[in-house]
């Protein structure tokens, strides 16, 4: 049974107030006493908890380092009762060089290394030492080495970046059972024998190791790729000793993290992206500059208030001679709310500053002519200025990005790599790496970067490795010879991190209240809080001046009066009586009698008579000073300025992060390409390539041309096409469906190579589906409509908009009657005509406007009604004053009259096109040309191709069989193309 307690008094309360309430009080607390800096000192209450314990503990950073674990249990023992890790990972980040512009922590200890003279099993059987694995590396020469995974099986895998990590750093040596030794750092982790790892300093003797023998390393590893360590291995450790001091050295074993020596053992590796060691292993001090921070504030120039359990004081902020939250920025996730402040350059801080002071009137245009950007650790390149539409107008207009930015409190700033081309033997090129953006780890870069050369994302990128040491950041991107530099590494920048975004926000406590601040607003409470904070330091100092002067007054007295003094105090029964004695007979203050009572004999002398006169006209003249300061605000200025040229000089540094515009970072694929005449190729196996037009010289007609491509048995060409570069390519298949894409995405090939699949390139296209037609157009307003015929005869017209946005899964462009399939397509107006070619001679012109528009979806209606073993093999759209050139399978052309062909109504029989016989073969193909048309280009079966002057083909009538304009040999023609002086060409391809 329970009882209910009859003392208690229940409240109603509303649930949905009591849950506001409740909501409220937790976000105020999180916004204000975690997750956002003051703009006064630019700290968390974490941070300043951190550096005020540190302070407390008497380090500094001329003392020696302490353990973190000290650290934290201080803090947290006395001011941060939030557990250990907020704690540690605040002190981690205040340290970490590449978070912060300007760490007000050193730290050390954080991951062990070997020294340069460890050896390390290979795969291939070789004991190499690090130090030559790095002079190896250098040289392009790659490693294997043995490795544990998860489950405790031995793995091959490639060794990475090995690196000189420190110089003289102190050493220990690990002796193990077998006799042999290992130099290492003291931090250094061994792996033991149930799979954990432990530092060489906390190792004991008989402790057991993860044992390695090569001998119990089967073949067959090589092929299963996994083998567990025997059981009846072993391997102890001995002893472990100081061994002086060495330079160390490590590497990179992705994933395992660990890696066998050939000693006999497993031991840890270093990782880009590892955590910080435990608090227990690594050891911390403040910078010089966090001494700044702490500046004066034993002189009552901050406010205090209890800790949690109210044993304690602690300051509610740093008096902060340095700027510290636009210097180091800050970031932080509070409740409905988020601050991302970038560091900045001292020197421009402190210039900035400097000129507010002169004229408070400064915009933030005028401070942005100092403070030129952001300043981040690891240095990249930032860009000034993006394109921006207008609201109001909806033009593009260039906007300073970062000027914006400052001015709103808010606003994003484009971040790059900086990367450069070197040449590397073979006459290739590579792309070298040595700066990241903010806060992109370099381990998650690379490994992003395989992935998509895996998954065929990234093109162009033959070997991708990391030769980082201690000198700085190399991260190796090599281009393929058939690539270009300019392509890889705008594509770098487009599809990973080495182009980011810093979304700046510069959101602060300004008295307790969560505020979005300008570049201007936290430069002037900087300057406010100083004021404030010199003002109250100057009364502190001024306070104590005032009362010394009042002791050594009172010394004066006594000094004057000495004899008298003496034996008032000796006639006194106690010390009491006298102090009491000497107030009442001297005139003295109870300070000044005390400071009589307390005053040593050897003060009685003339010389130390002399010092406090000295003293005390030292004194008045400081009391002056000081009460000058105060009465002068321009003096209290003037000591900030001092302050901040002095910061300048002890810590200020060069700009690391470079400011450009915004000329190069738009390029696009297509601005990196030419955009010159190319001649596109598909096989009938749906072999794709384009090749310069250059390739090809003219020919006189009749020439047997040269190779075209490289074709494979039962594969022939059935496409050809001249373009431009930058020209948008409709893909058409004999499915009836389009793809979309721009020109330069196709392979860039030899004149004899074999070419890509079109289906690497466009992935939707389904298994058996052959292109049937090309089309290459500069926009969608190039043409009105797009019209199409199928081998049996069917005719459509499109209007060109509703091809506009083409999916990367393509759209359906025409239905299809079973049996037939698309075989041309051409742009056209609707005042043009259009002819038809059959391949048994005949041929229609007839009008466009005689069929309708139809949708996507839809069949189209008879352009021509076909004999017995005909079909199409042609269309063409014919203007006033052109020409339809015809040519047959065996190589024989001409070029006959538009004006010779009358228009018909669409689905009639036609007129002759040509004479044909056994000795020109059937009609291979129809194009229509005019006076702008210069050359054509003829590709046979087997690959070759001739480019020929369009003059030398003979104008002849329609009852003709034309003249021989290819050799065509035991092939036969398979597609024809012209082009003119200004790029355009005729889009109608298809021919078999």
């Amino acid at each position: 049974m329970i009882e209910q307690p009859g003392n208690e008094r229940t409240l109603p309360v509303d649930l949905q107030q009591e849950m506001r309430k409740a909501y409220l009080d937790y976000a105020m607390s999180v916004i204000v006493a975690r997750a956002l800096p003051d703009v006064r000192d630019g700290l968390k209450p974490v941070q300043r908890r951190t550096l005020y314990a540190m302070h407390e503990m008497g380090l500094r950073s001329d003392r020696p380092f302490r353990k973190s674990a000290a650290i934290v249990g201080e803090v947290m023992g006395k001011y941060h009762p939030h557990g250990d890790t907020s704690i540690y990972d605040a002190l981690v980040r205040l340290a970490q060089p590449f978070s912060m512009r300007y760490p007000l922590i050193q730290g050390q200890g954080n991951f062990g290394c070997l020294a340069g003279d460890t050896k390390v099993e290979l795969v291939n059987g070789e004991h190499k030492t690090i130090a030559e694995l790095v002079e190896m590396t250098r040289h392009g020469v790659r490693s294997e080495i043995f490795t544990i995974d998860a489950h405790r099986n031995v793995r091959i895998k490639p060794i990475r970046a090995p690196r000189l990590v420190r110089r003289n750093d102190p050493v220990v040596k690990v002796t193990l059972g077998n006799g042999t030794s290992i130099t290492c750092t003291g931090d250094h982790r061994f792996m033991l024998r149930d799979g954990t790892y432990r530092p060489a300093e906390a190792l004991k003797p008989k402790d057991r190791l993860m044992p390695f023998a090569r001998t119990a390393i089967p073949e067959r590893l090589h092929r299963t790729g996994a083998f567990p360590i025997p059981a009846s291995l072993s391997m102890l450790v001995s002893s472990v000793e100081p061994a002086g001091s060495a330079d160390v050295y490590d590497l990179t074993v992705d994933v395992t993290q660990n890696f066998a020596l050939a000693a006999g053992v497993f031991v840890h590796n270093s990782i880009d992206d590892d955590p910080a060691a435990a608090m227990r292993y690594t050891e911390a001090r403040p910078a010089a500059i966090a001494a700044e921070l702490l500046s004066d504030i034993e002189k009552e120039t901050v406010d205090w208030l209890p800790n949690y359990d109210s044993r304690h004081q602690e300051p509610t902020v740093l008096p902060a001679r340095l700027p510290n939250l636009i210097v180091n920025g800050s970031a932080g996730i509070a409740v409905g709310m988020a601050t991302n402040i970038p560091p900045h350059n001292l020197r421009e801080v402190v210039e900035a500053v400097k000129r507010l002071i002169e004229d408070p009137e400064l915009t933030n245009d005028d401070l942005c002519e100092t403070v030129l950007g952001p300043d981040f650790p690891g240095g990249g390149v930032i860009y000034r200025y993006e394109e921006q539409r207008n609201v109001e107008t909806g033009k593009a207009e260039r906007v300073d990005s970062i000027r914006r930015a400052y001015a709103n409190g808010r606003g994003r700033i484009l971040m790059r790599a900086r990367a450069f081309r070197e040449e590397i033997k073979g006459g290739r090129e590579a792309i070298i790496v040595s700066e990241l953006p903010y806060a992109v780890n370099k381990a998650t870069l690379i490994e992003k970067i395989a992935e998509l050369v895996a998954a065929k994302k990234l093109q162009g990128i033959s070997d991708l490795r990391d030769e980082s040491d201690r000198e700085g950041m190399r991260i190796v991107i090599e281009v393929k010879r058939d690539d270009s530099f300019d392509r890889v590494l705008n594509n770098l920048y487009k599809h990973t991190a080495m182009q980011s975004a810093f979304n700046l926000n510069m959101l602060a406590l300004v008295e307790n209240q969560p505020r979005t601040l300008s570049l201007k607003d936290v430069l002037q409470h900087h300057v406010d809080y100083r004021r404030e904070v010199i003002r109250r330091r100057t009364d502190f100092e001024l306070r104590k001046a005032r009362e010394r002067a009042h002791i050594l007054e009172g010394l004066k007295i006594a000094l004057d009066h000495l004899d008298e003094v003496v034996k008032t105090i000796r006639a006194s029964k106690s010390p009491e009586t006298a102090h009491q004695n000497l107030r009442e007979k001297f005139g003295l203050s109870d300070p000044q009698a005390k400071a009589i009572l307390e005053m040593q004999l050897r003060r009685l002398t003339s010389l130390e008579r002399q010092k406090i006169d000295d003293e005390y006209r030292e004194t008045i003249m400081l009391i002056a000073e000081l009460e000058s300061i105060l009465a002068n605000p321009r003096r209290v200025l003037g000591l900030i300025t001092s302050d901040l040229d002095e910061l300048a000089e002890r810590y200020g540094d060069d700009r690391r992060t470079k400011i450009m515009d915004d000329l190069s970072r738009q390029l696009t694929d297509e601005d990196l390409v030419a955009n010159e005449d190319v001649v596109v190729t598909v096989s009938s196996r749906n072999y794709v390539k384009r090749m310069p037009l250059s390739t090809y010289r003219a020919q006189h007609r009749g020439g047997r041309g040269v190779i075209g491509m490289a074709t494979r048995e039962e594969d022939d060409v059935e496409h050809l096409l001249v373009a431009r570069s930058h020209d948008r390519l409709y893909v058409f298949t004999d499915r009836g469906r389009v793809f979309a894409l721009k020109v330069f995405e196709l392979p860039d090939a030899s004149r004899t190579a074999k070419g890509t699949p079109i289906q690497n390139i466009l992935e939707a296209m389904q298994s058996g589906e052959r292109v049937s037609a090309l089309v290459a157009l500069q926009d969608v307003t190039s043409a009105e409509h797009l019209v199409m015929a199928t081998r049996k005869g069917f005719f459509k017209k499109t209007a060109l908009a509703e091809y506009a946005t083409v999916r990367r899964a393509g759209l359906i462009a025409i239905v299809l009657r079973k049996g037939d399939e698309l075989a041309w397509v051409a742009p056209c107006g609707e005042k043009d005509r259009i002819v038809l070619g059959t391949r048994k001679g005949k041929a229609i012109v007839f009008q466009a406007s005689d069929a309708r528009p139809l949708g996507r979806q839809t069949q189209g209606v008879i352009g021509v009604k076909l004999g017995k073993g005909d079909m199409v093999v042609g269309m063409g759209i014919v203007r006033p004053r052109s020409e339809v050139l015809s040519v047959t399978k065996n190589g024989f052309g001409k070029r006959t009259a538009e004006g010779e062909f009358p228009t018909q109504g669409r689905g009639g029989q036609g007129v002759l096109l040509a004479a044909l016989s056994a000795k020109t073969g059937d009609i291979a193909g129809i194009q229509v040309v005019d006076e702008a048309t210069q050359e054509i280009l003829l590709i046979s079966t087997n690959g070759v191709v001739i480019r020929t002057p369009l003059e030398q083909v003979r104008v002849l009538g329609r009852a003709t069989m034309g003249v021989k304009v290819m050799a065509t040999g035991d092939s036969e023609i398979a597609s024809i193309a012209t082009f003119t002086s200004t790029g355009t060409s005729q889009t109608q391809l298809g021919l078999r």
